[in-house]
């Protein structure tokens, strides 16, 4: 579960709110300055005791319904528990404190007399507009604080990946590859540099975009791909296939490398019987991933790393397509299998 911060700020906004409304029935008594006695009525009880459920709603708002509810687009339960915190914030106190009202006028014999506005709804109009401003203004900070979290997860999310997609070890194996290639005379070393120059440009130059177009990020998996197979004995060990048109679509820049780079982390590689199976399809607007891979029975002490990749990831995907993905990872200790669908816009 996770654990709600509050921010100085915030406490100071909490405070000063209560400050206002606990003394709103001081304030609002009548001869308050001179009569003491008037806190003893069931009238000042009652204001009271609205004011305090009001706080409550505030931060029962603020803290549940709003994250819960509201930014979850369920609008009409939130609706519904609004009406109902209404009724529980000025009838409960009403129940609770009885007051001894005047009986109705009877109507008049003798003459006409227009008919006046209820009485009832100018007593609850000030009622409606006070609990639509707690909620509004609930609404309105809480909403703030969710683009600053978002804000600020999103650059350390920015920062994060543009230090980890090209990590040492990697780099470090592309290289010792290079040099032996090179050692052989191949042309395969110019090649393999070619790429490796590319991914980096790529991370330097375009990862802290929001969006890039689908092609680029594509070109990022196949290089890197290319780049493993240099280690690999049997190169059909490895199996990429992508399918479909990517022109004119844009992706979040690296949010499918994490897969990828797992299934060469923690799988069974070079083994031709037990391939790597990386599969992109794209459709109209939306993309497919499928990574599937063997377990290697080796035990990797990586694997919490991973799991914290794989949450970062998840992270990055409720950021940028909320309720355009969908995410199964599927874990049998013998298969790890990915599958990953993304509703891209163009």
């Amino acid at each position: 579960m996770n654990k709600v911060k509050i921010t100085k700020r915030e406490i100071v906004i909490f405070s000063i709110v209560s400050i206002i409304f606990l003394l709103i029935p001081f304030i609002a008594a009548p001869n308050f300055s001179s009569d003491q006695s008037i806190f003893k009525t069931g009238f000042f009880k009652r204001m009271l005791f609205e004011n305090i459920l009001l706080l409550v709603f505030f931060l029962v708002n603020y803290f549940v319904l709003i994250p819960k509810l509201y930014f979850q687009k369920r609008y009409f339960f939130y609706i519904v528990i609004l009406i109902i915190f209404f009724f529980v914030v000025y009838k409960v106190p009403e129940f609770a404190f009885h007051f001894n009202k005047v009986p109705p006028k009877a109507p008049p014999f003798n003459r006409f007399e227009p008919r006046k506005p209820p009485r009832d709804f100018m007593m609850w109009s000030p009622k409606i507009i006070m609990f639509s401003m707690m909620a509004i203004v609930s609404l309105f900070i809480r909403q703030n604080k969710r683009f600053q979290e978002m804000k600020n997860e999103k650059q350390l999310s920015e920062i994060a990946y543009l230090r980890a997609q090209i990590n040492p070890h990697f780099l470090f194996n592309t290289l010792n590859n290079i040099y032996a290639l090179t050692l052989q005379k191949s042309d395969s070393a110019s090649d393999a540099v070619m790429k490796l120059s590319k991914m980096m440009r790529f991370v330097v130059s375009d990862s802290s975009k929001d969006f890039v177009p689908l092609q680029q990020d594509l070109d990022y998996i196949k290089n890197y791909i290319e780049l493993q197979k240099l280690r690999l004995t049997h190169k059909e060990s490895v199996i990429f296939e992508v399918e479909g048109n990517p022109a004119d679509l844009r992706i979040s820049p690296l949010i499918l490398i994490n897969f990828i780079e797992n299934a060469f982390k923690y799988g069974v590689i070079d083994e031709a019987s037990e391939p790597v199976i990386i599969s992109i399809k794209v459709e109209q607007q939306t993309l497919f991933l499928n990574v599937e891979n063997t377990i290697s029975k080796e035990v990797n002490p990586e694997t919490e790393k991973s799991e914290i990749g794989l949450k970062n990831t998840k992270k990055r995907l409720d950021y940028f397509y909320t309720n355009h993905y969908k995410l199964a990872i599927h874990n049998d200790l013998s298969k790890f299998i990915v599958e990953l669908k993304i509703f891209l816009n163009d």
